[in-house]
């Protein structure tokens, strides 16, 4: 089992996003590995296509996810909770962050329907 790194939820497996963190720059310069659910990345995708269509220049403040102090983009997740089941949970996460999670499920979408492909 693992970690959303955005919400928290526990599942078996997570969807790799390749996220630069400042703060680690010099070690792993072309970036970390971050596990995310489908759901919080399929928000973050929403949001990417969203703000791609109309420009905002969001708010300036510290990414959740990767740490930078750059321009914020509100990104609305289910997070879990013990006594109501589920939260809706507001993330500011980057541009770049943002990109990442595009990128990373263009390519969950492509693998999920190629495993399709074979089982049948």
């Amino acid at each position: 089992m693992t970690d959303c790194d955005l919400c928290g939820v526990g599942i078996p497996t997570v969807v790799p996003v390749r996220v630069l963190k400042p703060k680690y720059a010099h070690s792993y310069p072309h970036g970390m590995w971050q596990g995310l659910c489908e759901g919080c990345l399929n928000a973050g995708k929403k949001t990417h296509d969203a703000q791609a269509e109309s420009p905002s220049c969001g708010a300036a403040g510290k990414c959740e996810l990767c740490g930078a102090i750059a321009q914020l983009y509100d990104v609305t997740i289910s997070r879990p909770s013990f006594s109501k089941g589920a939260e809706e949970d507001t993330v500011q996460l980057c541009k770049k962050c943002l990109v990442s999670i595009s990128e990373s499920h263009e390519s969950w979408e492509q693998q999920k329907a190629e495993d399709e492909h074979a089982h049948h």
